[in-house]
């Protein structure tokens, strides 16, 4: 798998030597690095994770020998450089553990416990929520699974939808 640097036809390149001395590592520099969107191609040596905009010749932040793989890289990416949107107290208490999530204000509010300590849980959570916020990113994840699992899971998610009250969203709207 090769490596090459990708070169920008918009900007001088005086100008971007000295903006990438001025501005890189502000507050908004890893979420606008992997904000994308991001695209998977098909490569000699496996499948590249690329920015869309840097089309099909741009240098890829990732090669990967399996397409599942690398589409599941394309819908995280966007969610690093994010606020962790799920926390764990520092200790714990008579249940456990709490959870807790920032609100709109910034503020730490407890949703619940855990029995013990995971903070891995918790950087998990807050990419999954990334997904159902983001539908780029939760159609390249469905992508990236076989059409055994989307058969199955449509299958689940009716029976699911079914079960609450007889009725499916879709017949409720």
């Amino acid at each position: 798998m090769t490596c090459s640097r990708a070169t920008n036809k918009v900007f001088d390149s005086d100008f971007l030597e000295w903006l990438s001395h001025r501005d890189r590592g502000g507050p908004t520099f890893t979420e606008a690095e992997y904000a994308g969107p991001w695209t998977v191609r098909r490569r000699e040596d496996g499948f590249a994770v690329l920015r869309e905009s840097e089309g099909e010749e741009g240098e890829p932040d990732a090669e990967l020998s399996e397409r599942e793989t690398a589409l599941l890289l394309a819908a995280v990416l966007p969610s690093l450089g994010r606020e962790q949107r799920f926390q764990l107290a520092a200790r714990e208490g008579a249940c456990g553990v709490d959870v807790k999530t920032v609100d709109g204000d910034g503020r730490l509010e407890k949703i619940g416990w855990l029995r013990y300590q995971h903070p891995e849980l918790m950087e998990a959570l807050s990419v999954l929520e990334w997904l159902l916020r983001s539908p780029a990113s939760m159609a390249m994840f469905l992508e990236a699974a076989s059409y055994e699992v989307l058969v199955h899971a449509g299958q689940i998610l009716e029976r699911r939808l079914h079960a609450g009250d007889g009725e499916s969203r879709h017949e409720q709207a």
